[in-house]
């Protein structure tokens, strides 16, 4: 079972529900819903510190439990719950509403049994989507949702993680609950309400609590999605079996086993692909195009390591399969050089294998060199090239980045693409084909789901002019290729056998290959203009909220809300102000003029990734102006509307774990509504 356990599951046993002053451990304030809100068809008791609302009959029915809460205050609020869902049917979910039969309109963010969340409101009989993000739940008992409320605004989250903000709907200030969705088991604890001025909404929002954030993922973003974990039985077992040929087990450890192979596959297929992306767009070129499309490759695989998962065991595995992708490159260069290998004739196309891997790892250390500096230590990369690899890697993700714009749907993992999130284009369709190797049946039988699921999210990325299929066969050669007539990747399972038990072997001695082991409490100005200019802060110019930081030069439209920091205007600027909240202001524009005490730093907004090593120094100078409290809240504003330097700034600086606001209006709102600023 995926929640709450086998035991409590198979020991359940629905029965009468007792009063209400029961459950209130539970359910809070919706206690007395508890004993008579349940309808026909559903039943609810408390186990093993869990109301548990039982339907095992009526199928495509809903049962709710709702409390009439009224308007939020002005200090805010916040709605929390922790919830469980099982149940075999792919559909049912579980969430937090909040309705107003008055106006017959509800807002619900549901967890859905299929690991998706959902976040929708019914209006005047319609449906408004506003997120729908696969994988994202846990489904283990622990997944916590959250709906924060100001006047005229709800956001909703997961574990931490924003999912998205509703705002000015009808169905907002009147009832809160939860609503339970078919049949299934549907755990609820911890139910609670809370009204505190001093956290709602100036508590930072990010993902697991842990200042990373999470990537949302979502079915029309084009998102580059962490490696998705094998299931329970896919670990190789050793021994004989109709197929033939080694399957390196890698001691059992089921987390290095699916960096081994998964690595080795992103790593060729991402190179196969970038050959194909050249010759299906008519990409330009201007230097060799297998060191091109080594770079491709690269960055691809660093990009799940930059934006964490906040799931342990995923995010391991995305540096795991990061490092074993270009690791191979290294062992299988040590080993040519131990073997007296000739260097690679002046012919072949490809670079040698020890500067491929250079290569490689410069790029990935560019953009991660947190995570990467172990392999960097192992492998003695010297640090005058570990200087100029921060620069590699922002020069070569601008550099694909813009070529690809044209063929790039836009979305919070692309904000520069230039076609819609819903571009027409062909898809990427995947084949299996069985194998007379235990290799290849290993990946057709255990990872061909998860491999699936990643091309398919390729598709949605990119626009692309017609079908490529990518086939997984036996070859009987060491290779995989791209080719042009067809439209077609082959991907080899002999070359996936050889590399894994390369790297087998170098790692368990039996080929010595070697191992690569401002802070102001200001006073407030003459907020008489602050109530109004003409400048509509909050417009939504069409661009998605962005967990990438946005490129150089920094000008063009900007999202009305931020993926990881709190948006807020002059109205809301000068309250902060007012109240003497000691807060940081980082101005990003560079200009002489600014707020009075702010702080100028505009290389706060520099493009990169939120990973590379302008993050260390950053978070450094916060500390330092902070005077150590992180619990300092930062607000980063630049010139104004289309200046993406701020929100890249306040991108940095949630990452970190700040409490951040980002003032997209900047200083265009500022002087708009007439209040003054100093050199």
């Amino acid at each position: 079972m995926r929640l709450l356990g086998a035991v409590f599951f198979a020991s359940f046993i629905a029965s009468n529900l007792p009063a209400h002053a029961e459950f209130e451990r539970e359910l809070g304030p919706l206690a007395s819903a508890a004993s008579s809100q349940i309808v026909q068809g559903w039943t609810g008791a408390v186990h093993d510190g869990w109301f548990v609302l039982n339907n095992q009959q009526a199928s495509a029915t809903e049962q709710t439990l709702v409390l009439n809460a009224g308007p939020a205050p002005e200090a805010g609020r916040a709605t929390k719950v922790t919830i469980a869902v099982n149940s075999s049917k792919p559909s049912a979910s579980l969430g937090l509403i909040a309705s107003n039969p008055a106006n017959k309109a509800i807002c619900l963010m549901e967890v859905v049994a299929d690991k998706s969340v959902k976040l929708f409101c019914m209006e005047n009989g319609q449906q408004r989507n506003i997120a729908t993000i696969p994988n994202v739940a846990k489904l283990d008992g622990t997944d916590v949702i959250e709906m924060v409320e100001v006047p005229g605004v709800t956001r909703f989250l997961l574990n931490g993680r924003m999912i998205g903000d509703v705002q000015g709907s009808p169905a907002l200030g009147a009832q809160i609950g939860v609503m339970a969705y078919d049949t299934g088991m549907f755990g609820i604890a911890n139910f609670s309400i809370t009204s505190d001025g001093e956290n709602v909404p100036t508590q930072p929002i990010v993902g697991s609590g842990q200042g990373g954030g999470a990537a949302p993922q979502t079915a029309d973003t084009g998102s580059q999605p962490a490696p998705q974990t094998a299931d329970n039985g896919s670990q190789p077992v050793s021994g004989s079996g109709g197929d033939s040929g080694p399957l390196p087990d890698f001691g059992g450890d089921g987390n290095r086993i699916a960096s081994v192979y998964f690595g080795l596959m992103r790593s060729i297929f991402a190179h196969e692909f970038g050959h194909a992306l050249i010759g299906e767009l008519q990409l330009p070129s201007t230097g060799p195009e297998e060191d091109a499309v080594d770079i491709y490759s690269a960055l691809q695989i660093v990009e799940p390591t930059m934006y964490p998962s906040g799931d342990k065991e995923v995010d391991d595995m995305a540096i795991g399969s990061a490092s074993y992708a270009a690791l191979q490159w290294y062992y299988s260069g040590k080993l040519n050089e131990m073997k007296g290998s000739a260097p690679s004739p002046w012919q072949d196309e490809h670079t040698a294998d020890l500067k491929r891997f250079r290569n490689m790892l410069c790029i990935m250390y560019g953009g991660n060199p947190k995570v990467f500096s172990s392999i960097a230590d192992g492998v003695q990369l010297d640090e005058r090239t570990r200087f100029r690899c921060s620069d590699e890697f922002n020069k070569q993700n601008r550099a694909w980045r813009k070529i690809l714009a044209p063929h790039t749907r836009s979305g919070e993992w692309h904000p520069e693409g230039e076609q819609p999130a819903n571009a027409p284009g062909a898809a990427i369709k995947t084949v299996f084909e069985p194998s007379s190797r235990r290799v290849g049946n290993f990946y057709a039988a255990k990872l061909s789901g998860a491999l699936t699921g990643y091309f398919d999210n390729l598709s949605q990325t990119y626009v692309l002019p017609r079908p490529i299929t990518v086939t997984f066969r036996d070859c009987g050669q060491l290779n995989a290729w791209y080719d042009p007539k067809e439209g077609s990747i082959t991907m080899c399972y002999d070359l996936f056998e050889h590399l894994a038990v390369m790297i087998s072997d170098v790692e368990t001695g039996s080929a010595q290959g070697g191992s690569a082991g401002q802070t102001t409490n200001a006073s407030a100005p003459d907020s008489g203009g602050a109530a109004g200019a003409d400048l509509d802060e909050l417009r939504d110019d069409g661009v998605a909220a962005s967990m990438v930081l946005f490129q150089s030069p920094y000008v063009g439209p900007t999202p009305n809300k931020h993926a990881r920091a709190t948006v807020i205007t002059t109205v809301e600027v000068v309250k902060i102000i007012t109240n003497g909240r000691k807060t940081l202001f980082v101005d990003t524009s560079g200009l002489q003029e600014t707020l009075q005490n702010a702080y100028s730093l505009p290389d706060a907004g520099r493009d990169g990734s939120v990973t590379d090593s302008l993050q260390q120094p950053l978070d450094e100078w916060l500390t330092e102006k902070a005077g150590g409290d992180k619990s300092v809240g930062v607000v980063f504003f630049g010139k104004g509307l289309r200046d993406r330097s701020s929100y890249n700034a306040a991108l940095r600086a949630a990452t970190l774990g700040w409490t951040t606001f980002w003032y997209r209006g900047g200083l265009e709102a500022w002087t708009g509504n007439g209040l003054p600023v100093s050199k």
